[in-house]
């Protein structure tokens, strides 16, 4: 694979998964899809709100801001690179940067092992709907204790696709990449239901965007059978609650078929995506049935009765790994707040020389 072609894939996987949390964000408490089409139309949302994002932010000039999803994305990316910087484990600069987050969230003076760009970013502290469990999570860590929860949430699952965009670029074999995002996850979600997902997310995208040849819907269909193996090869397959994970990732793909409508399937079928095997079930029903149709694949993960910007997020880096930056419609990359931090961190965890590209 050309540098060029493997830079627009991871580019893709990141900004794609901005975009889906920016066009979720506005409909993430809506309640239904029926609601959504009552304030948007029949379609449902299809393009940035910018009255939203005027009234989150009235000094904002932007067309659409994303949420703490994306937010947490681009600490986990600072993490990853600053463990590399300075030669030190990853999963404790990862830690370091979501305690950097949560110093900017809370107004703490936390102490972490590294001076954070991230968080002299001015939109990187503004609170865009915290998730309760990190926050109480990173409170316990900050406190010097351990958290304690049973949350599945999908506070997890949203914000590890740069692990699995680093394994990719640094060739970690693929058990590697599952446990450092299950690890990643379980810094603040300690259920299973929360680990399985989130390993298997980071896989994906390490599978899309290494992939150099096109990812068609029954291409990713394998790569989504390979994540379950490796998960479950990582886990255990008689792990607590493995079987639950398994069951519902596969039964995402087998409703590719279906004749309802997506939101109906999602609504009646997927869940609402609160919780993490729901939110990465909803993203991998999303892009498989609009496999060559970014914009298709955003307003499918994000129009239902759910936790839209998440699922929209996870969705955006699945599909954006695989159709790359350049395929995603202007529409989107215009007025989407912090839109170079978010190429400039997809490329910089791509070092210039690493094992998919010649």
């Amino acid at each position: 694979m050309t540098k060029e072609k493997f830079q627009n894939k991871c580019r893709g996987s990141l900004f794609g998964g901005a975009v889906g949390d920016a066009l979720g964000y506005p409909v993430e408490f809506v309640g239904s899809f029926r609601n959504i089409q009552a304030k948007y139309g029949a379609d449902g949302i299809t393009e940035y709100d910018e009255c939203f994002a005027r009234l989150e932010d009235p000094q904002s000039r932007h067309k659409a801001l994303f949420s703490d999803d994306t937010q947490m994305s681009l600490y986990t990316a600072e993490g990853l690179l600053e463990a590399e910087r300075s030669d030190r484990p990853a999963l404790p600069m990862i830690c370091n940067a979501y305690l950097a987050w949560f110093g900017g969230q809370t107004g703490r003076k936390t102490k972490i092992a590294y001076d954070s760009e991230l968080a002299k970013i001015d939109e990187l502290n503004q609170q865009r709907a915290p998730g309760n469990t990190c926050l109480s999570a990173l409170l316990a860590i900050y406190r010097g204790k351990e958290p304690k929860n049973s949350s599945k949430g999908c506070g997890g699952v949203m914000r590890v696709a740069p692990v699995g965009i680093y394994g990719a670029s640094h060739g970690w074999p693929l058990e590697e990449t599952a446990r450092m995002a299950g690890d990643a996850a379980e810094l603040t979600h300690l259920h299973p239901l929360s680990t399985y997902p989130s390993a298997a997310l980071a896989v994906m995208v390490q599978l899309c965007a290494s992939a150099d040849e096109t990812v068609d819907a029954e291409a990713f269909k394998d790569i989504v059978d390979k994540s379950l193996k490796v998960v479950s090869g990582v886990y255990g397959n008689d792990a607590p609650a493995m079987e639950d994970f398994l069951r519902i990732i596969r039964e995402a793909v087998g409703l590719e078929g279906d004749g309802r409508a997506d939101w109906e399937i999602i609504e009646n079928d997927l869940g609402g995506g609160w919780v993490a095997e729901e939110t990465l079930a909803i993203a991998i029903f999303s892009v498989l049935r609009h496999m060559d149709d970014f914009s298709a694949c955003m307003v499918s993960a994000v129009n239902h009765g759910g936790d839209s910007d998440s699922t929209g997020a996870v969705a955006g880096n699945i599909i954006g790994a695989i159709t790359g930056y350049e395929a995603i419609p202007a529409k989107f990359k215009e007025g989407l707040q912090l839109h170079d931090l978010l190429l400039s961190t997809a490329d910089a965890l791509r070092p210039e020389t690493n094992s998919v590209c010649r």
